[in-house]
């Protein structure tokens, strides 16, 4: 199969999505948390009893997506925690934390394009997105339902790299800021990395997601350096996974070049 070339020179800020969305900033009354009881009736309806099915049946049958090591998540099923997870892919990306988080809920953090789209944005918060503001005012209500989600004994989920790059097979660096969370909350982590394997019958990549941990906040530590030492451990562990099983490329081929632009593509 001949595979697109894109050439990047920023790991951190190059993005590959091409949503072409028009992004809408979050109003400024925006809430992330309603106690109205309806609401959370039709979020408990939207969330277990159509998104929850919905993902199993995509990510098992139509995707053949496999697991492995899932029993660790044992471990910390009696609390809240957080999941890292590399960003290849659109559907897989936002329903693997539903997946893993089972039976508890998952919210998963996304840019404020994700939910910039007209008449769906409600749907989206019912199903588990958590916009990530970009006006400093909505920051303490964005930070307290992470808090709530965590109390709740739920599972947050955090794509590091921030920007997606679809069917890449290694490990973008990343920064250490968004282990603040963690760090502060004293809650464990597991890292999720998905990779791709060639399947015989199929022109798509078969998908493996790799999880481990948990990583535990070091509480003898400033938090700067316990929010470094976690983004370290989640770090190896993923990118030890991608190099041993995320051997097979599909459609694109990824090549830093200086020059690049924000990603320039070109066929072969």
């Amino acid at each position: 199969m001949e595979l697109i070339k894109r050439y990047y020179s920023d790991e951190l800020h190059d993005d590959f999505a091409e949503t072409h969305i028009d992004t809408r900033p979050l109003p400024e009354n925006f809430k992330y948390h309603s106690a109205n009881p309806l609401v959370a009736i039709r979020r408990f309806i939207v969330y277990r009893l159509i998104a929850t099915p919905a993902v199993f049946l995509y990510m098992k049958v139509l995707r053949g997506v496999k697991y492995v090591n899932k029993k660790c998540l044992k471990e910390c099923r009696d609390r809240g925690c957080f999941f890292y997870g590399n960003h290849t892919a659109f559907a897989c990306d936002a329903f693997n934390p539903t997946a893993l988080a089972f039976p508890r809920a998952a919210k998963v953090m996304v840019n404020e394009d994700s939910t910039s789209i007209r008449g769906i944005r409600w749907l989206l918060m019912d199903a588990g997105a958590l916009p990530i503001p970009s006006g400093l005012h909505l920051m303490p209500a964005f930070n307290g339902e992470i808090e709530r989600a965590i109390s709740k004994k739920n599972c947050v989920a955090i794509y590091p790299e921030a920007h997606i790059w679809p069917y890449y097979t290694g490990v973008r660096a990343f920064p250490a800021v968004s282990f603040r969370y963690p760090a502060k909350l004293g809650a464990p982590v597991y890292s999720y990395t998905m990779t791709y394997r060639k399947r015989r019958f199929f022109k798509k990549p078969g998908i493996t997601v790799y999880v481990d941990g948990p990583f535990y906040p070091d509480a003898s530590l400033p938090l700067k350096q316990a929010q470094r030492k976690l983004r370290d451990e989640v770090y190896c562990a993923m990118k030890a996974r991608a190099d041993e099983y995320s051997v097979y490329k599909y459609k694109y081929d990824y090549i830093y070049s200086p020059a690049a632009n924000g990603g320039a593509e070109d066929k072969e």
